[in-house]
């Protein structure tokens, strides 16, 4: 199990180093949500 997770944030992280502009554009949505209150943690 744990090799499984490891494995998954290694695919996370080649993902976003691949893609960097992706993180970035993730991060930007969550905050507009959040500012908009619609974030499930508001």
């Amino acid at each position: 199990m744990i090799l499984a997770e490891l494995e998954d944030e290694r695919s996370w992280d080649q993902a976003f180093t691949r893609s960097p502009d992706m993180l970035a554009k993730l991060a930007t949505e969550a905050m507009a949500e959040y500012h908009a209150e619609r974030s499930p943690f508001f």
